[in-house]
């Protein structure tokens, strides 16, 4: 019966060693798929970090071009009110001319000439609520920037380096000199 009892022995401990095997072999796979799995979730927020990455490079790229847009706007319609600034310029000119020739014919009191004056009124008090500025007025001091010397005089009644008069007017707007004044300066 030993020899029987030894074979039940043997194949109990075999049995035994072969469950264990299994024991073994189930736990590094399992090992394994649990190291696949921690890989994988290593992969994944990777991948989500670049993703974030690359929508928050989108957004900032966006605010970018709108940022830009919007510059390129502002300047395109800063441009242009300049442009059209500069264009009224010869018809106030024009209307300031027919306002000083209608002194020197004698018919400043026409009705013509007072609607002509009206009518300049009324435009230079547009663009000055626009911000158009107008430059050029007498007993200033001479300022290039803004000026344009057509000569200089004598004169007991002004400064040196000041205005004594304005052939034409000038205008800016935002600090931006659309046409500078031609002024005549006071000598030393």
């Amino acid at each position: 019966m030993d020899n029987k009892e030894n074979k039940l022995d043997e194949k109990k401990i075999f049995k035994n060693n072969k469950i264990e095997e299994k024991k073994e072999n189930l736990i590094d796979a399992i090992t394994v798929q649990n190291q696949k799995i921690e890989n994988l979730k290593l992969k994944l927020l990777q991948n989500q970090k670049k993703i974030n990455d690359i929508e928050l490079r989108k957004l900032a790229n966006i605010e970018n071009i709108k940022k830009n847009t919007e510059e390129k706007i502002e300047k395109i319609k800063k441009t242009e009110i300049e442009r059209f600034l500069k264009s009224i310029i010869p018809v106030i000119d024009s209307l300031e001319d027919i306002l000083n020739l209608s002194t020197t014919v004698d018919i400043k009191d026409q009705p013509i000439i007072k609607g002509i004056e009206l009518t300049l009124e009324s435009l230079l008090n547009i663009l000055n609520k626009l911000g158009v500025k107008i430059e050029g007025q007498k007993n200033k001091v001479f300022n290039p920037d803004i000026h344009e010397l057509v000569s200089r005089e004598l004169s007991k009644e002004t400064l040196p380096n000041h205005v004594i008069s304005v052939n034409k007017k000038g205008f800016t707007f935002n600090k931006i000199v659309l046409r500078k004044a031609s002024v005549i300066v006071a000598e030393n």
